[in-house]
């Protein structure tokens, strides 16, 4: 059964209700377990080299870096959900990689992409689609979702305090506990989509094998960056009229030299947009950068 199949109209209006949607059939299994490998190569290579290329090697720019990056991102399964839901005239904006080592005890706080994105109309023409390359479970960490929490706006968040063990990222200031909880079980080569507003975390892997997953945010070409700084992403269908963003190379037909010169112009304008973000969600109310010891109420 193919992706385009599996979004019917209903599944569409459950995706506009909850604000995320699961599961989705992506990739085959031999697929997902060849994209797992690489990633985990990925790592390791760039620890080895040290450097920014190891602070960053999770994201969130890998597609303009790594060819079977970009040959994901532009995947005809990923790119039909993409589609379907945003229109035919796509860009991906942001790739990161997902992993939790086993016996990784470590929880991602419950928050919200939207936070420090800076999209205009980012929760009308912007998803995420989380690509598992292993089997997911409660066990072994997997995403969980808030349902209905993006028809909220953007909560106030708060940030974990560096002392913290067990858990990272901000956090929403909002008790989870009561509203509907979805834990994303997924076999290897299924996908969830998510709307960029809808509150989201992860508990610990108590399991002996890791959790490895693939997340690539795409986006309508009619989104803009919000305020004075430019940004920059890559289109991978259709056309783009409207210019918003500088369109990116990626490492298909480069050399490293370039490839790596493309990637470091690209994360750049990433991390100097991320910082003024903070900055104006800290004035805004939205972010408390205080030291905090996290509730966690709804990983527990």
């Amino acid at each position: 059964m193919t992706s385009d199949s599996l979004l019917t109209a209903e599944r569409q209006a459950a995706f506009a209700r909850d604000g995320f949607l699961f599961p989705l059939d992506a990739l085959p299994t031999s697929e997902a377990a060849e994209l797992a490998t690489q990633v985990q190569q990925h790592l390791e290579e760039s620890e080895r080299i040290g450097g920014v290329l190891s602070a960053l090697a999770a994201g969130p720019k890998i597609h303009i870096l790594q060819p079977w990056a970009e040959r994901l991102v532009r995947h005809p399964s990923l790119l039909r959900i993409a589609r379907t839901m945003l229109g035919p005239d796509l860009l991906v904006w942001s790739t990161n990689i997902f992993v939790k080592r086993p016996g990784q005890r470590v929880n991602y706080a419950w928050h919200q992409d939207a936070l420090t994105y800076e999209l205009d109309r980012g929760n009308r023409g912007a998803l995420r689609i989380w690509v598992a390359l292993t089997d997911t479970s409660p066990e072994n960490g997997t995403l969980r979702y808030a349902a209905g929490t993006h028809r909220e706006g953007v909560f106030r968040h708060r940030r974990a305090s560096a002392d913290t063990a067990t858990q990272v990222g901000d956090e929403v200031e909002v008790d989870v506990r009561g509203l509907p909880l979805h834990d994303v079980v997924l076999s290897a080569g299924q996908c969830s989509l998510h709307d960029m507003l809808v509150v989201h975390g992860s508990g610990g892997n108590r399991t002996d094998r890791p959790r490895i997953a693939f997340a690539v945010d795409y986006l309508s070409t009619r989104v803009r960056p919000l305020g004075d700084l430019p940004d920059s992403a890559m289109l991978v269908s259709g056309k783009d009229d409207h210019g918003h963003f500088r369109l990116e190379q990626g490492p298909t037909g480069c050399t490293p030299r370039e490839a790596l010169d493309h990637y470091g112009t690209a994360v750049s304008l990433r991390m100097a947009r991320l910082r003024t973000a903070e900055q104006a969600q800290e004035r805004a109310g939205l972010l408390d950068v205080g030291v905090h010891t996290g509730t966690g109420a709804a990983l527990r």
